[in-house]
């Protein structure tokens, strides 16, 4: 039975990528669990996050992860109803570049539409559906990627369609009716969560219907809203979750790094599948967990040249090597330049605007990029075949083991 499963999971593995979502996303239940003086680190920890992936809003992480969190906080608080309350006290703009996209917005029709095209670089486990039956719309979300247990995220969801839906209407706008797939809890009824609205639970779909009259409404202006250039926003959806397995895999590494580096089996863990699953799913692919360690790692080093003053000694020590050398040698084959030259170079050049900050992620391939990166991505698809290259390999994947 055990091996079925493992076989049905690689298959499964083989067609999807695995689900991911912007830091943005979790951010605004993290600064809900801290008001109330939840032990926010020590939760992130029981759902292998680590804490300084709150330091980039536009980091990713596994979905999974995500809703574990969420899940184990609620448990572990007592809040049943923890979704609803952290979605209700969520401001749009705090969403990260997702957000500001859909703020700009001029009606509520071209917010929902902004909102469902661009879900798939902000969270790619979670779809929007838009439908009209006579003069009502009903929005709801769905979660594509098979995760179970998700009472929170899903409440949470429908919290945040609701919270568009107020950028016309007002904040004491309530809808037709809020449909819940989960079942009615003591919190849920709290009248501070959704003041006269209609909550139907255990329904087959989780959703939030309005009047279709409401579509054409014009959002509330914002006044001192950064703008967001489109080289900024191309830049965002390229860095966006990877479209193939490998890749996301490669996501999810990149967003575990640390200078431990992350442990195969808190990757496996972090992805939903066991270690032998992934490591026959990689051997599929010709790549050795050790190679994506590398990989992640290697953006880790550009990252830090590029937005920190930490020296060149104190990257390669942190990134697991054992001198300045071995880790210049490493960089230049990746790169073709050493780490100071490359440094230099990227200071030298334009600044970075927030939406190009790319942090630990691995971004997409695109010409708008700045060349530094698109060299590192030239770089990740090189095969590692040479000695050097090799050892550096197997320095790494002594680490992640």
């Amino acid at each position: 039975m055990v091996a079925g499963m493992d076989t049905a999971a690689s298959i499964h593995s083989r067609l999807e990528p695995i689900a991911l979502i912007r830091v943005a996303g979790l951010a605004p239940v993290v600064t809900f669990l801290r008001g109330i003086g939840a032990p926010v680190e020590r939760l992130l920890s029981s759902a292998n996050l680590p804490t300084f992936i709150l330091d980039d809003p536009e980091a990713l992480i596994s979905l999974r992860q995500g809703v574990r969190f969420m899940e184990e906080s609620a448990r572990a608080n007592g809040i049943d109803n923890l979704g609803l309350l952290a979605g209700r006290d969520t401001k749009i703009d705090a969403l990260g570049v997702f957000g500001g996209l859909i703020r700009r917005s001029r009606t509520v029709h071209e917010a929902l539409h902004t909102a469902i095209r661009t879900m798939p670089a902000f969270n790619s486990g979670v779809r929007y559906r838009l439908t009209h039956d006579g003069h009502r719309v009903r929005v709801r979300p769905e979660f594509v990627d098979g995760i179970d247990a998700h009472r929170q995220a899903d409440e949470y969801c429908s919290m945040l369609v609701l919270n568009v839906l107020r950028l016309a209407a007002g904040p004491r706008w309530r809808p037709d009716d809020v449909v819940l797939e989960t079942r009615r809890t003591g919190g849920s009824d709290d009248p501070q969560v959704l003041p006269d609205a209609r909550l139907v639970f255990q329904q087959g779909e989780s959703a939030v219907t309005f009047p279709q009259s409401l579509l054409s409404r014009t959002l509330a202006p914002v006044y001192a809203m950064r703008r967001i250039e489109y080289t900024d926003i191309e830049a965002w959806k390229a860095s966006g979750p990877a479209g193939d397995f490998l890749g996301s895999v490669r996501q999810v590494i990149a967003a575990l790094s640390s200078p431990d580096h992350p442990r195969i089996g808190v990757t496996a863990d972090a992805i939903g599948m066991s270690v032998r699953a992934l490591q026959r799913r990689l051997a599929e692919d010709g790549v050795s967990y050790g190679r994506l360690v590398a990989q992640a790692c290697f953006a880790t080093a550009v990252h830090l040249l590029e937005h920190t003053d930490a020296s060149v000694l104190d990257i390669a020590l942190d990134l697991g090597y054992s001198d300045h050398a071995h880790f210049t040698r490493a960089f230049r084959r990746w790169t073709g330049v050493a780490p100071r030259e490359f440094r230099r170079v990227n200071r030298r050049s334009h600044g970075t605007s927030p939406a190009l900050c790319l942090g630990r992620r691995s971004p997409s391939a695109g010409s708008n990029l700045r060349p530094a990166l698109r060299c590192l991505l030239a770089a990740r698809s090189m095969p590692m075949t040479t000695p050097d290259e090799r050892n550096d390999e197997l320095v790494l994947a002594r680490a992640a083991k």
